[in-house]
């Protein structure tokens, strides 16, 4: 059970205090490998703690035959395991004040614990029972079944999320391109077909732990003295390198009144939130559509234009995704891409160093929250491709060539709507 002083600390207040900054943040290994990472609190009466266990078995690493794993990974978290009952962990997660979460993007899993620092030790115990104890028992397996399927009926009937999601299908085909989400035919139907894929992804090469709140030594002794420590040893996930299909199209069917269409760009994955930024769709002022051409063309024209920008460990995708009506969208997507590569590809000083600030003041948001700081944290412990400070001012000096680069190659497209009024992307002159 959960020691007696921690159901006392929930009462306590919780002090305003600073988010860890990655700029402290610390690396360490347990004895079998596993890649610990964390920035301690500049404040000394800072309460509150972050952890994650992070798996590097997103949908990218899925094939045709586990399709849809990810997805029902991610749901399994917090589960019945060999020595707790989902009903035990939440129970004391809610005495404690914690909060637990489950995530999956297309390159990681990850489980997430806030809490009191006091609580840390308990909840490093928790998170390696998921990973080395969790039961996949298969009347389980049903329920978690009913929710992988209304997270995924949710996510094809919002068309913007089903854009997005195809636009990736059309960028990379496999890997980055596998869905976020366990379609109705995805061949995942037992706890035994998670468990498998899980028991592939779970070695010291493919696992981190990282914490804001904590240094990392301590919780690296954590890491080893938990369940985790009998992780096998092994490398590192050997995913296919992703590969962009430049001048592909996916066509999804759709009789509803507003149309969308999503519109990408190959990039490298350091740009990429730079490039976004350079579309410059983002409102930065309640009622205002801002300075950008394509924020003025969309205003202008009463259509809707939102940047929107990936980075991966090897690859990156920037893009617009365009909503109009039906009997519109082929007209704004044709103003769109001539604005793109008269005015985005050939960027003004202005822009250029709008796309910088504003990405600058991005980043420093995202890192100055505990979700932000862990994401960073994740990607530095796994070796992937991480947006920090350092890696914003290296990319902006370049912006301006990339940018040319970049806007002026073959995109992909993804559209949600009437295809007879859809326009072809390669029509769009690029």
């Amino acid at each position: 059970m959960v020691p007696s002083k921690l159901f006392a600390k929930v009462a306590a207040p919780v002090v305003a205090r600073g988010y860890a900054s990655v700029a402290k943040a610390t690396v360490a290994s347990t004895s079998n490998g596993i890649k610990v990472a964390a920035a301690a609190d500049s404040e000394a009466d800072s309460q509150l703690a972050s952890i994650s266990l992070v798996i590097k078995a997103g949908s990218r690493y899925e094939t045709a035959e586990n399709a849809g794993a990810a997805h029902y990974l991610k749901a399994f978290g917090f589960r019945n395991t060999q020595s707790r009952t989902s009903f035990r962990t939440i129970r004391e997660a809610e005495l404690n004040g914690a909060t637990l979460t489950a995530e999956a993007t297309r390159e990681n899993i990850t489980y997430r614990v806030q809490c009191f620092k006091e609580a840390v030790p308990y909840f490093v115990e928790v998170l390696g029972d998921i990973a080395t104890a969790t039961k996949f028992a298969e009347h389980e397996f049903r329920d978690v079944a009913k929710l992988v399927a209304l997270e995924s009926l949710s996510a094809r009937t919002n068309p913007a999320t089903r854009a997005l999601d195809g636009v990736h299908q059309a960028a990379f085909r496999g890997g980055l391109g596998n869905s976020l989400y366990a379609l109705e035919s995805s061949p995942v139907n037992t706890g035994d077909a998670v468990r498998q894929y899980a028991l592939e992804a779970l070695n010291s090469g493919r696992v981190a732990v990282v914490g804001t709140g904590i240094d990392a030594d301590t919780l690296a002794r954590l890491v080893g003295e938990s369940k985790l420590s009998t992780l096998a040893s092994g490398s590192t996930a050997t995913e296919a390198a992703a590969k962009f299909n430049g001048g592909v199209q996916q066509i999804y069917e759709s009789a509803a009144p507003l149309s969308h269409y999503a519109l990408a760009f190959s990039c490298e994955p350091q740009s990429a939130q730079l490039l976004g930024n350079l579309l410059g769709t983002q409102r930065r002022l309640k009622w205002n559509s801002g300075a950008s051409a394509l924020a003025r063309l969309a205003a202008s024209e009463g259509f809707g234009a939102d940047a929107f920008s990936f980075a991966y460990s090897d690859a990156g995708l920037v893009g617009v995704l365009v909503t109009a009506p039906s009997t519109q969208i082929k007209g704004a997507v044709e103003k769109v891409a001539a604005t793109i590569q008269k005015d985005v590809a050939g960027a003004t000083t202005e822009a250029i160093q709008r796309a910088v600030a504003a990405t600058k003041l991005d980043v420093a948001e995202e890192l100055a929250t505990q979700r932000g700081a862990l994401r960073v944290l994740s990607q530095i412990a796994l070796g992937q491709s991480a947006t920090t400070a350092e890696t914003i001012e290296e990319a902006a000096s370049k912006l301006s060539s990339a940018a040319a680069n970049v806007f002026k190659s073959k995109p992909v497209a993804a559209s949600v709507g009437l295809s007879q009024s859809t326009a072809y992307v390669d029509t769009l002159g690029f």
